[in-house]
């Protein structure tokens, strides 16, 4: 299954080709200037959606961490907790990627799987966010975070699963920029 997501990931990034757009985001370990690796982001000019890919490292190992786009600037020192509520502009609950704009906040984009050795390899779709195309959802400009813990979709009722999906403290953040 996972070999099919990335062929057809592989297959939707080359469609975006130079008609669409492209951006990323550089992802420092929260209040450091510590790299530890890029997020691509590619729309195409369709309304099929984004593809979201990239690699990450100096993560711990063999965790599910949650994954969001937050709606406030972080600025150039890496201030993830300066980065506000998750990014949501149609004033709904919490919920997962797979989950539609009326059921989640745009920002929500569920998980990453941290591997033996602290490295998470991105590879999404996402017909939720822009970055361009949608000007309400567009993402550009605004933090992209790495939670500790894992995402609970806002299904749980316990904590704060239904504002943060009980994600935990951002311990890797980077801003969102049109390459």
């Amino acid at each position: 299954m996972k070999l099919v997501l990335h062929f057809l990931v592989l297959i939707a990034a080359c469609a975006c080709g130079a008609d669409g757009a492209h951006a990323h985001a550089d992802m420092y370990l929260a209040g450091t200037n510590d790299f530890i690796g890029t997020i691509n982001f590619y729309e195409g000019q369709e309304a099929w959606g984004i593809v979201i890919t990239g690699s990450v490292s100096r993560l711990r190992p063999l965790a599910t961490l949650g994954f969001h786009i937050h709606s406030l600037p972080i600025g150039d020192n890496h201030n993830c907790t300066a980065g506000g509520a998750h990014f949501n502009p149609y004033n709904v609950s919490h919920g997962m990627q797979e989950d539609s704009v009326l059921e989640r906040h745009v920002g929500d984009l569920g998980n990453i799987e941290v591997d033996a050795d602290g490295n998470a390899h991105v590879v999404i779709c996402d017909w939720v966010i822009s970055i361009g195309f949608n000007k309400t959802r567009n993402v550009i400009d605004l933090p992209l975070m790495i939670h500790n813990l894992t995402d609970d979709g806002g299904h749980t009722g316990h904590g704060e699963s239904n504002m943060t999906g009980n994600a935990g403290p951002r311990i890797a953040c980077g801003t969102i920029r049109l390459d």
